[in-house]
This record gives C-alpha cells, sequence and structure tokens, in this order.
C-alpha cells in the first residue's frame, strides 16, 4: 500500500478512467457494425447483457442508447470513423497507463513520442482484442451450453463441465490482456510472464469490486436523484477508476515481487 500512495496511483486511476471515458463508445460502435456481418441475430444486445452482469446496469444502458442512436442514422463510413477514433482513444488512455507503470518502477520516459504512441495503438489494439475474444468465448460457451443440452445421449455433466470451464478461461484471457500493459509499457525490459501475480489479483479484485459496486448502485446509490441526467456517467467514470485502480496495484505486486530484468 505504501507504494500506490508513493507512487500516486490513485491520482493516476484517475486521470486514466477520464481517458478511458472516450473509449468505450467508438468501440462499441464498431464492434456493433462489424457484428453486423455475422449471420448472429442480436448478438450485441446479448454482449451488453452479458457485461450488465459486471459493469453497473445504468453504464450499460448508456453505452446501449449511445450506440442504437448511432448505428440506426446509418452513416457511411460509420465502421471506419468508428475504428479511428476508439483505436485513438483507446491509445490515450494506454499512453496514460504506460505513464503510471514509469513511476511504479521508478523510471523516467526515454523512448521517442513516435514510439511510445505506436505501442499505445499496438497495446490499445491488443488489449482491445483480448476483450472481446473473453466475451465471445462466452457467447460460443453458451451457444455450445444449448447444443450439448440438445444432444439426449450426452447427458448433463458435459454441459456442467463447460460452464464451469469457459469462465476460467475468460479470466486468463483478461489477465494476458493486463499482461501485455504489464509488459510492453514500461520503459524497461521485462520478463515476460504468461500470468503474472499482479495481473491474478488485478483480474479478480476487479471482477469482486465491479459486482460490489454493481450491486450498490442497483440498491443503495442514488446517482441519479443526485447527478441528475449525468448519473450513468458518473457510475460509468467511477467504474472505470476502480478498473484503472487494480490494474496499477497489480503493477505495484509485480514491482514488489520483483517481476522485471535489471
Amino acid at each position: 500500500m505504501a507504494g500506490v500512495l508513493d507512487h500516486q496511483s490513485m491520482g493516476s486511476a484517475a486521470m486514466i478512467a477520464y481517458y478511458l471515458l472516450f473509449a468505450p463508445f467508438p468501440f462499441l460502435l464498431t464492434l456493433a457494425s462489424l457484428l453486423a456481418f455475422l449471420p448472429i441475430p442480436d448478438l450485441m444486445d446479448w454482449l451488453l447483457r452479458l457485461l450488465g452482469e459486471v459493469v453497473p446496469s445504468a453504464a450499460v444502458d448508456l453505452m446501449r442508447d449511445s450506440v442504437q442512436r448511432l448505428v440506426t442514422r446509418q452513416r457511411s463510413g460509420l465502421l471506419s470513423v468508428g475504428i479511428v477514433v476508439s483505436v485513438w482513444a483507446a491509445a490515450n488512455a494506454v499512453e496514460a497507463f504506460m505513464q503510471a507503470l514509469n513511476r511504479v518502477y521508478g523510471l523516467r520516459e526515454h523512448r521517442p513520442f513516435w514510439k511510445t504512441r505506436g505501442i499505445a495503438i499496438l497495446l490499445a489494439v491488443g488489449v482491445s482484442i483480448f476483450t472481446v475474444l473473453g466475451l465471445l468465448a462466452l457467447w460460443f460457451g453458451t451457444q455450445v451450453s444449448h447444443w450439448w443440452a440438445g444432444r439426449g445421449g450426452l447427458g448433463p455433466l458435459p454441459v456442467q463441465v463447460w460452464d464451469t470451464a469457459r469462465w476460467p478461461l475468460v479470466l486468463l484471457l483478461l489477465i494476458g490482456a493486463i499482461d501485455q500493459l504489464y509488459f510492453v509499457g514500461p520503459a524497461v525490459r521485462q520478463r515476460w510472464r504468461w500470468v503474472t501475480p499482479g495481473a491474478v489479483v488485478a483480474v479478480l479484485g476487479w471482477v469482486a469490486t465491479s459486482l460490489g459496486f454493481s450491486t450498490y448502485v442497483r440498491n443503495f446509490g442514488s446517482y441519479n436523484a443526485t447527478y441528475g441526467s449525468i448519473g450513468a456517467v458518473i457510475i460509468l467514470l467511477t467504474w472505470m477508476y476502480l478498473t484503472s485502480f487494480f490494474v496499477l496495484l497489480g503493477a505495484e505486486i509485480n514491482a514488489a515481487a520483483g517481476e522485471r530484468e535489471t
């Protein structure tokens, strides 16, 4: 905890959350445009409902309404614009992460701007791919479960095994996404590990805190009464702050454990 205070991780998490606020809407717009080419009805709605299991429902409703308004307008070039804006916005957040990771490791940024920007863009794309794969793994897992359940001779055991196994798979994909940040982000050579203790703590802590925050907002929160129409934005920003904080907390754990080559 001393490292979190010394390296101003809470302040860094607030800055990262601000940059992250601009990324999910064009990302979801791009995802919705891409999923429209797949012969799968209501896949985007299913993914948003699944996201609502972790993200506060008010924030998910805000994302859904924004995407639906843009998609129903059917503007030309929507996909290409969405890709460019989402990658650029996500790269801003990743670059803020990189600066925070340098503070965690006590480093000064020596890489030129073009290199850090390029790394930030690549990391934004890589983390997005891992996230989408995690969501799609849950969707395909559900379809496989239905298929197994419809095969009368297989019995319930394969369905139960798959329903249990797909969640660890999603957690591993999220851990892999965060480890990309830990490995490539700081201005120092890192020892590559497929699973680091910091990434495990970050993912598990993020899941637990997100579920707790969602429960609080659903049952006890009064953001709409306090903030009016921007209550959903405040909820989303708070959730992003918690997400950023746990990623940085994981970096602190890795730094303390010596996950670095000197």
